[in-house]
């Protein structure tokens, strides 16, 4: 880290803290600023500028990584979709693909939903059960989706990911 990122880095997250009368305290600023190294300093300013606005109390270093890694999702097209989303992808492959087919999906948290579930089962139901299965599936998407994003942060903990900045694309990536 160069001393023109260290000086941007320093300068997102004081004024960051200054928010929670948090900024005078060297030490913590140190620690932030260890904590968030990896993180790109362009992100890093994006996400502070965030939590300067929607946060409520001093945001510990977990939740500037946690807002900057939802950011980069969001730009790289990789960010989780809501249930309702998945849902309408599913419901379009049955409608296309059905039996006859390899059903494609838009993100592999609902294709591990659909896996785990079955497709075949899911092209077998009866309209009387979407109401049941939809509820089952919704549970077990939401299941997938909060275990792949552990598996990432702790990947990225171990050092076996890092976040990847690429033009306008950020992302969290596996080593």
């Amino acid at each position: 880290m160069n001393r023109a990122e260290l000086e941007r880095r320093t300068k997102a997250i004081t004024s960051m803290l200054k928010l929670f009368n948090a900024s005078g305290d060297d030490d913590l600023v140190t620690i932030y600023v260890t904590t968030l190294k990896d993180v790109p300093v362009d992100l890093l300013e994006k996400a502070c500028k965030k939590l300067m606005m929607e946060s409520e109390q001093r945001p510990l270093p977990a939740t500037v990584l946690k807002v900057a890694t939802n950011i980069a999702d969001q730009v790289s097209g990789t960010d989780t979709l809501p249930f309702a989303e998945a849902w309408k992808e599913i419901t379009k492959e049955l409608h296309d693909t059905f039996v006859y087919g390899t059903p494609k999906f838009s993100r592999p948290e609902i294709k591990q939903t659909v896996d785990a579930f079955g497709w075949n089962e899911l092209c077998e139901m009866k309209t009387s059960e979407v109401p049941i299965i939809r509820a089952q599936l919704k549970s077990m998407y939401e299941a997938i989706c909060e275990r792949n994003k552990e598996k990432k942060m702790n990947a990225y903990v171990l050092g076996n990911a890092v976040l990847i900045e690429s033009g306008n694309e950020v992302r969290l990536m596996l080593k």
